[in-house]
């Protein structure tokens, strides 16, 4: 009976553990962001993450999150690239899939799966998809938003007042 108590008292602590680390790892939502030096939008970039990364909150101020990577960058990161992570369960048949892939996971941030994108494609064969992954490939430099940020007289999130 000892042994059991026992026994079901470390499963127990064993469970929260996991628990607490799950809560302090957030992932990357978006297609790509940035882990940044300071908690600003034009603060110098760290290192570049992708949707599905999984990165170790360290701390939270003001929408932005202080983050370490898997690879050991660490910075800031805005609170909207990311979510929190949910713990992944193994499924008892080996045919059920459990885990989604880069593609998978940046179709759905952009709010398409597979499936509605065939379909939408196939209602409406006219319209030049090419061009929408082209526009997507588009960079603007942190100087040129700064530009037209300031020349639109817009403040980045978080600075108006």
């Amino acid at each position: 009976m000892r042994t059991f108590r026992t026994r079901a008292t470390l499963g127990g602590l064993l469970a929260l553990a996991l628990l607490a680390a799950a809560a302090d790892t957030v992932v990357v939502k978006v297609q790509s962001s940035a882990i940044r030096q300071n908690p600003q939008f034009f603060a110098p970039v760290v290192a570049a993450v992708r949707a599905g990364d999984r990165l170790a909150k360290l701390a939270e101020s003001n929408g932005w999150l202080q983050v370490k990577s898997a690879a050991g960058a660490a910075g800031w990161i805005h609170a909207g690239a990311v979510e929190a992570s949910r713990l992944a369960l193994a499924s008892s048949s080996s045919a059920m899939k459990t885990q989604a892939s880069a593609s998978e996971v940046a179709l759905a941030g952009k709010g398409f799966n597979k499936q509605i994108e065939d379909s939408y494609k196939t209602k409406n064969p006219s319209l030049n998809f090419a061009a929408v992954d082209r526009l997507l490939q588009v960079r603007a430099a942190p100087s040129q938003v700064e530009d037209f940020l300031r020349r639109g007289k817009l403040a980045p999130f978080g600075g108006a007042k």
